[in-house]
Parts: structure tokens; sequence; C-alpha cells
């Protein structure tokens, strides 16, 4: 595609984007006061009495927006494009040679499923069923090089706005409370998240880093531009989305990457009020230029905090995530995973297995298939167990006139030997379709 008409059609989608925050923004108030109105009952919503501490928030929220429009205008006329990431020169002459990459996507679509009910409930697609901003995502992320030169350092720092902001933030600490917006069944929908930031710095095959990291488990990515379907399956369910610490990575070894870590527990944003400690273990060997291996393990204290009664509350276990890829050519793609988790919860043990089958068949550079099929079984205390099966099919469709442009319709079937689906969730399976576009950058 020609590079004026590339930026053209760039800079339309920015001030569509500038356009939309903007009458966001201007809307938001009018919004939240709408939906004050609808949580007038306590029982209604289980977070009211929260909500109510940080109700004023929602007063800045225009200013915000409209100012994240504003970054986007910068964005667009600062920097250049190149092959799908934004290369940035740094504008200080003494940094000319280090080089940003700037990332992202805005993505949203439409989740329903055949009963009709307002909540998407069980699978990890649109909280609410109807149409929804999924996600307006930024990253810039600079890797640290040693070729040449023994020492380096670099950064990774990503910011989202959108519906999937759940899907990313903590539990505790950093964006724990910056949802905007809560659906039917009063949990936090719309909102922000900063999913990475951190610092770190190398010395020849040695990486050293510190900070908020996406958590090193699972094949899917929860960032929608690195994965194939517009749902997450049910392997996400059970990993952590995010972690806090600090991790060393040795690349020496040809074919084979090792990294270990220290992190305080699951899905925490430098908070100390878990008390959790967890050291992780990642290792990826590339067998050969089809088939890798990958490895994760995670052992120690999720939560190990004492209450205000003076009692202990602590939760410790471990997490084991393993990914075999296979791709014998250009168009097929097979990946087998496995998940494992052991939590060791008061008087009781509560154990989590996934195990899944992906299948991918690219047809040309427009047009993708993919199949995805999981079993779950949630085991507590040896009492009863969950057993949950999953199977999605889906296209990935990428016009050629607008490379950066996805398309991606999704047709998910799910089941459970308990009552979760449905309007009153009484209903044992659903069958969902989902459409979803997406505009990488």
């Amino acid at each position: 595609m020609p590079r004026k008409k590339d930026l053209f059609l760039r800079s339309r989608l920015l001030a569509f984007v500038v356009v939309l925050l903007t009458a966001v923004g201007n809307c938001w108030e009018n919004v939240a006061q709408a939906q004050s109105r609808d949580w007038t009952h306590a029982d209604s919503d289980p977070n009211s009495a929260e909500r109510s501490l940080y109700k004023d928030d929602d007063d800045d929220l225009a200013v915000l927006l409209c100012a994240l429009g504003a970054v986007a205008v910068f964005v667009d006329c600062a920097l250049k494009t190149g092959d799908g990431f934004i290369d940035v020169t740094s504008l200080d002459q003494t940094r000319a040679g280090r080089k940003t990459q700037v990332s992202g996507y805005v993505n949203g679509g439409c989740f329903a499923n055949t009963y009709g009910a307002c909540y998407n409930g069980g699978i990890s697609a649109g909280s609410e069923s109807g149409f929804a901003l999924n996600g307006a995502y930024i990253a810039a992320l600079k890797e640290p090089e040693t070729d040449g030169k023994p020492f380096d350092w670099g950064y990774g720092f990503d910011f989202m706005f959108g519906e999937d902001s759940r899907l990313f933030r903590v539990e505790r600490g950093l964006d724990e409370r910056w949802h905007t917006g809560h659906n039917r069944s009063g949990e936090p929908t719309y909102g922000f998240a900063m999913p990475q930031l951190y610092g770190s710095v190398a010395y020849n095959d040695w990486t050293f880093a510190v900070g908020h990291f996406l958590a090193p488990f699972g094949y899917e990515n929860r960032r929608a531009d690195k994965r194939f379907f517009y749902s997450l399956g049910l392997s996400s369910d059970v990993q952590p989305a995010t972690v806090t610490g600090g991790f060393l990575t040795y690349s020496g070894i040809e074919n084979l990457s090792a990294t270990v870590g220290l992190v305080d527990g699951m899905d925490q944003g430098f908070s100390l009020r878990s008390g959790g400690s967890l050291v992780i273990g990642s290792f990826k060997w590339t067998a050969t230029e089809t088939t890798s291996l990958t490895y994760s393990v995670a052992a120690g204290d999720y939560v190990d905090r004492r209450l205000r009664n003076g009692a202990r509350f602590k939760n410790c276990g471990s997490f084991h995530s393993l990914i075999f890829e296979y791709a014998p050519d250009d168009q097929w793609t097979f990946v087998t995973t496995a998940d494992y988790v052991n939590e060791d919860v008061g008087p009781r043990d509560v154990n989590s297995f996934v195990l899944g089958q992906h299948v991918y068949y690219a047809v040309d550079d427009s047009w993708k298939f993919g199949a995805r099929v999981e079993w779950r079984r949630l085991m507590e205390g040896g009492l009863y167990h969950v057993d949950d099966f999953g199977f999605a099919v889906g296209v990935g469709y990428t016009p050629m006139e607008i490379e950066r442009l996805s398309i991606r319709p999704e047709l998910r079937f799910d089941t459970c030997n308990v009552d979760k689906f449905g309007t009153a969730r009484d209903k044992k399976a659903q069958l969902c379709l989902g459409v979803e576009a997406l505009y990488a950058f």
C-alpha cells in the first residue's frame, strides 16, 4: 500500500479517536449521573459503598479523555510509521541511536449469547451481551541491546482504556480502582489499566528487569492484537494477569532462554497489602525450526497477611504452565497447552487443571481460520468438582487495502456440569457469537 494512502488512513483513524474521546468526555458526567441513579439500592450493587468514595473522580474524566486525545494527535504528528510499529527517535541528540517501539490497537465489537442474557457469564469475553469498546491500548517498549557493547538499558510502559481493562487490573494497588462503570451484575467494567510499567538493564547475555509486568504464563496473550480469537479461553481464568517484582533472564545458550524472578503474589500492583511472595521460573526451548516447548512455574505464598481481628490469612500453592507449539509450514500451526494450579486456602485445597488444543490455518495474508477446544476441572477439598468444556471456531480477515485492520467473527460453545449460563443462570450450556473489528498500529 502506498505510504501516502497509509498515512491518510492512519490520520483519519486518529482523528476519529480524538473525536470519540472528546464526545465521551463531554457526555461522561451525564452517564455517570445516570449510573448512580441506577445503583440507588445497595443490594443491587455490591460495590455501592466503594463507588460512593470515588464518585467525585467522574467529574474529571472529561478532561482526562480529552487529554488522551491530544496525546494521540501528538503521537500522530511526531512519530514515523514502520512495519506495524512506530519508530521513535529520541529528541535528545545524545541518544540519537536509541529507539522505542510504540505499538497498540483500538478494538470493539459485539458478543451475544443465545439466551439473550445481559451478562455473558462463564466466559472471558465482553461481560455484557452487546456492543463494547473493548480497548484503546498503547505500549512503549525499548529492549536493551548488547550487540557490540556490554551494557544497555530499556523500559516498558502499557496503558489502556476500555471494557477489557477488567482483564488487566490488579486486585490491590496501582490500577485497582481505575474503573468507571459497572455491569448489571455489579462488576466493574469500563475503566483504565496499566498492564506494564518497568525498567531493565542488560549485561552481555544477562537482563534484569524490575516493575509491573504481564504475567509470563499461558499461550493466549491478553493483548487483543497478539492473539487470534476475540474471546479468551478457559485457561485465562486460572492464570494471573499481571505480576510485580523483579526478573533475571539469561539468553546465552542457543535455542534456550531462562528467566527466574521474585514477585509479590499474583495480580498485585506495587502493594504490600497481600503479603505474598512467589518465586517464578520460565524456560523456552526451541528444539527445531518448527517446534518449541515452554514451561513456566510459580510457587510460594499468594497471600500472607493479618486481618483486622488479629487472625492470619495465608494462601500458598504453585502454578504450572506447559506450551508445546508445532508449525510444520507457513500455513498450519498446532498448539497444545496444559495448566495446573494448586492452592492451599485455609482448611481446604483448591486444584484447577486445564487442557487445551489450538489449530490455525493461514490461507494467505488476508484469511486465517482457527479452532480451540479446552477442558477445565476445578476441585475443592476433594468434596466436589466442576467440569467446563469450551469449543470455539473463528475467522481472521485482513483486507489488503487496510493492512492493519482485522475483522474477527467467532462462534463459541460452552458447557458445564453445573448451572451457570442463561438469564437466570440456570442453564448448563451456552452458544455465543461475537464479531470484532481491530485496528493495530
